[in-house]
């Protein structure tokens, strides 16, 4: 496997074996008319120096040859010893390298060198440059009016062709691989798929638990640890839940499915606002329809909604989407009673 290594260069010290010492220069003859004798000596004496520079030429080709079969003998380092700051960001998983004799890993010591030096965001293509050499993406070069900021030259006008090539070749991992993703994608690529990625982690609903992973763990942490604080109900049934007036929240764990659904709630001197969210990614395909209806027997109070997937929720997330019922209809215990009904229904992209 061979290993490259790109972004900012260190200096090396003198004593690094990979730096060429400079060959001594050639001393300059003094110039002039001698005489026979002296000339026969001149001649002599530059032969001597010619065979000394030879030599010296020699010594240095077999310490460079020396230097480089140790550096070939040694293992190759871990990625872990490159420090924080670096990242490998391509790797042949095939096993079929860029050259046809294995994988090709590239290491980066700053990453940064990939992300667009105005928006720090991942660069993606189309990639232009100014005449400096400046490079911006394709929106950057419409927020700042073509004008480089580095130079002042315009930009966003010629395609940086180099920079592309590399990020269609530079094949990374997704941030949540650690969450259960194994999508290998081309870098450009890469904060589109974390957009939308389904492994996004989770964390836990459980007030002052600080667990995260992905929403089937999250669901398996919280039966084993949080399960008695929740309700446990069924799809495609009616589930009657209590709230006490001041109580922020009731978590909703579903009997038959690995999903936790949070009633919000909300009251003031008015009366209380209600809805529901799906503790999940927000990309999740699965969508769940639920209603909430509260009633005193005479009058009725009904939302209809789309759970939204929240991944780290909060007790105190605003409501986008409520339910208002009037104090009127909270019981003489000031308990809300509520029917919550909830149903999966399949997402429409």
């Amino acid at each position: 496997m061979a290993r490259f290594s790109l972004g900012r260069e260190e200096d090396e010290g003198p004593s690094s074996p990979s730096r060429r010492r400079p060959l001594p220069k050639k001393r300059r003859t003094l110039n002039g008319t001698f005489s026979c004798c002296s000339n026969n000596n001149a001649v002599n004496n530059e032969q001597q120096q010619e065979r000394r520079f030879e030599t010296i030429i020699e010594e240095e080709e077999e310490e460079e040859l020396d230097s480089d079969s140790v550096t070939s003998s040694e293992e190759e380092p871990d990625h872990d010893d490159f420090g924080s700051g670096s990242a490998v960001l391509t790797e042949d998983p095939v096993g079929e390298g860029l050259r046809g004799n294995g994988s090709v890993s590239v290491i980066l010591s700053d990453p940064d060198v990939l992300d667009c030096p105005i928006c720090l965001e991942s660069l993606c293509i189309p990639v232009f440059q100014c005449e400096n050499g400046h490079i911006a993406c394709a929106s950057c070069c419409i927020k700042i009016a073509n004008k480089c900021p580095s130079c002042c030259w315009p930009i966003g006008y010629n395609r940086c062709r180099a920079i592309e090539k590399v990020l269609e070749s530079v094949k990374v991992s997704c941030t949540n691989k650690r969450y259960g993703c194994k999508e290998i994608l081309t870098y450009s690529k890469k904060t589109d798929h974390e957009n939308t990625c389904i492994y996004v982690p989770c964390s836990c609903p459980f007030r002052g638990c600080d667990f995260v992973g992905s929403s089937a763990k999250v669901y398996a942490h919280f039966s084993d640890k949080h399960g008695s604080s929740a309700e446990r109900i069924f799809f495609n049934a009616v589930n009657p839940i209590y709230i006490e007036k001041n109580q922020r929240y009731q978590i909703l764990q579903m009997r038959t499915e690995g999903i936790i659904f949070i009633v919000n709630h909300s009251s003031d001197r008015l009366g209380s606002a209600v809805n529901m969210i799906c503790v999940g990614p927000a990309s999740q395909k699965r969508r769940f329809l639920y209603e909430l209806v509260a009633t005193d027997g005479e009058s009725s109070f009904k939302l209809e909604s789309v759970a939204e997937s929240i991944p780290n929720w909060s007790e105190n997330c605003a409501l986008k989407k409520f339910l208002f019922v009037p104090k009127e209809v909270v019981n003489s215990s000031a308990r809300l009673k509520l029917d919550v009904f909830i149903e999966e229904r399949e997402c429409l992209q």
